[in-house]
């Protein structure tokens, strides 16, 4: 066996130096077209055109460069790295059905390591992909790349290459967008297209920096008298929540039992929407004064936190999300450090919470508290999420165990709320719960994911409820008003403004009237929302579920153009070979084929939050 397996490599990865230029072509053109299937699909023909041309420029170059002691070891190590970009864009398409966007190369840079294992464990192909890739790649360079260098291909494919580039440099100087570096734009129509998408995440990452710097002034702060020093006010931010598969709000399965048993101590709110179907758009906009209409890292110091603490509120942001709020530089820490206290609970499930919040309640603090609790609820794959001790609907002969490790992962979160309530009975305090944003769920595979480049009204589609004890810790703020509003849509990027008029705070640039309890408030008649890339759509306009979606760019692209020449094909005059230009007339225009009315411009560049303008 182990000399099969040592004549098996040495035939897959001997260097041969006999194969021939045609060869060496064909191997370069497979390596192309397998690089540049996925963007072809899901960035659409126009942009996957751009990078296969580019790739079809590399790789003779690379090939051929296996057979050049000093260009070997250079080659290589541009295979390997382009063999992880591909894996980029396969795990997004294969499990999230989109492209590798801005959402989600945040979510990479800012993951931890037990999450990072389990998203390895989730998705397999994220190591199968770029090894296998490159060890195609390191075989056909191998065996057939002495015939590109012979012909000297190599080198002329490699300055071709280059030229390219630049001419890529050029149109992104025209068409790119004047707040995304130039180098980045460039790279997303490149063979390194993930690269420019990483890289821009990561330049986002790094305005974390300019936010730290200073203190926004809200101006004009006051805090009701009606609230009292020893009040406590809870604002938990839920995981990955689906609404449509909480019992609270109709599910079939008992998934909420011990919210059902409160309900008539409640105030939930029956449309809540989501700004974003990821964590790392979607919590900062919750806990800022900002909006998908102007989303921007600039904006993200005049938060929540930062309102509480000029109002006088001893504040505590306590977190089961993994990074260490004290030293990671992520947009959500930037906001989490601005708090007093300011912790991760480095435990194995959520239930480590109740610990810290009995710690944070026993704190001898000045002023009314207000203690948010960021859960890490039912974040995919929800299974590891709870105990087993505590699994309820998966059994070993579950025929839905996705959906059924999902419904316990919720039932465990409703556990660990009703924690909470038991902790502040007796206490003038108060529960605001939401979650940050819910899933798809494709009803074919019962797989649960991220919202992605082209999102259904599903990852949008959020809980949102508020729970007070019998002493109101704002007594000014009952619940009449507040439940008469319930049924109407309701942003949660607006929940600052519900947030403080709850906790009784005005402030100079307050909106009072996007608070359900003002008399003046209207309810929003479209929602605005991002997708995975940072694009700016209305909820509104999307498909109501996962099954509804479109195809992917390119795909519908290809569709409509089969469409169009089956249609062409199945005219009479076509078919005939008579028309009007055989006649001798011009041919007539057809009414059918008209511009699109909603097209916009060209712009050669990664998909941008919307705050960033194009350039004139």
């Amino acid at each position: 066996m182990k000399g099969l397996l040592q004549r098996l490599v040495r035939r897959l990865f001997a260097r041969s130096d006999q194969a021939s230029k045609r060869a060496g072509v064909i191997s370069a053109i497979t390596l192309a077209l397998l690089a540049s299937l996925v963007p072809l699909i899901y960035h659409g023909l126009l942009e996957g055109g751009l990078i296969l041309l580019g790739n079809l420029l590399l790789w003779p170059c690379l090939l051929a460069a296996l057979h050049r002691p000093r260009w070997r070891w250079p080659a290589l190590g541009l295979m390997a790295a382009l063999g992880v970009n591909l894996s980029a864009s396969v795990v997004s398409a294969v499990y999230y059905d989109s492209r590798y966007g801005l959402a989600f190369a945040l979510s990479s840079l800012d993951t931890s390591r037990s999450e990072s294992m389990a998203m390895l464990f989730k998705f397999p192909l994220a190591l199968i992909v770029p090894l296998g890739f490159f060890l195609l790649a390191l075989s056909l360079g191998n065996r057939f790349g002495a015939g590109l260098a012979r012909a000297r291909l190599g080198g002329r494919s490699g300055i071709a290459f280059v030229l390219w580039m630049l001419m890529l440099l050029a149109g992104s100087w025209q068409w790119g967008r004047a707040s995304v570096p130039l180098a980045i734009t460039t790279l997303s129509v490149s063979p390194g297209w993930n690269l420019a998408t990483t890289s821009h995440a990561w330049w986002e990452k790094e305005r974390y920096k300019a936010l730290m710097a200073d203190d926004y002034d809200f101006g004009g702060v006051s805090r009701s008298p009606e609230v009292s020093d020893d009040a406590v006010f809870v604002l938990i931010i839920g995981e990955s929540q689906r609404r449509d598969q909480l019992s609270l709000y109709g599910y079939s399965r008992a998934t909420t039992p011990n919210l059902d048993a409160r309900r008539d101590e409640l105030v939930v709110f029956d449309q809540a929407i989501a700004p974003a179907p990821q964590t790392v758009l979607a919590v900062p906009m919750l806990a800022s004064l900002t909006d998908p209409r102007t989303f921007s890292p600039r904006y993200l110091d005049a938060n929540l936190i930062s309102l509480a603490n000029q109002a006088g509120y001893h504040t505590e942001w306590l977190s089961r999300q993994g990074l260490d709020i004290t030293s990671e530089r992520t947009w959500i820490t930037a906001i989490a450090q601005r708090a007093d206290v300011a912790r991760t609970i480095m435990t194995d499930y959520d239930d480590g919470l109740l610990d810290a919040l009995d710690e944070a309640l026993a704190r001898e603090v000045e002023g009314p508290r207000l203690i948010v609790l960021h859960l890490y609820g039912s974040h995919p794959p929800a299974s590891l999420q709870y105990p087993d001790s505590l699994r309820y609907f998966l059994t070993p002969d579950s025929r839905s165990p996705l959906t059924d490790a999902y419904d316990d992962s919720i039932r465990f979160t409703d556990q660990v709320i009703e924690g909470v309530f038991q902790r502040l009975e007796g206490r003038p305090a108060g529960v605001l719960y939401l979650s940050d944003h819910g899933l798809e769920h494709d009803p074919l595979s019962d797989a649960y994911v991220h919202g992605g480049d082209r999102p259904s009204q599903a990852p949008y589609r959020i809980p949102l409820w508020l729970w007070q004890t019998g002493q109101a810790p704002n007594p000014a703020r009952e619940l009449t008003r507040l439940r008469s509003h319930a049924d109407e849509p309701f942003a949660s990027f607006d929940l600052p403004y519900l947030a403080s008029d709850w906790l009784g705070i005005r402030f100079s640039g307050d909106k009072p009237c996007l608070s359900p309890w003002a008399v003046c408030y209207q309810p929003r008649g479209r929602h605005p929302v991002l997708d995975q890339l940072g694009r700016l759509n209305f909820y509104e306009a999307l498909p109501s579920d996962f099954l509804s979606r479109p195809l992917a760019p390119g795909a519908e692209e290809l569709e409509e153009a089969v469409e169009a020449t089956t249609e062409l094909l199945e005219r009479p005059e076509f078919m005939s070979g008579q028309g009007a230009k055989r006649d001798g007339q011009a041919p007539q225009p057809d009414s059918r084929v008209t511009p699109s009315e909603d097209s916009s411009a060209f712009t050669l560049s990664p998909a941008s939050l919307p705050s960033e303008t194009l350039k004139d």
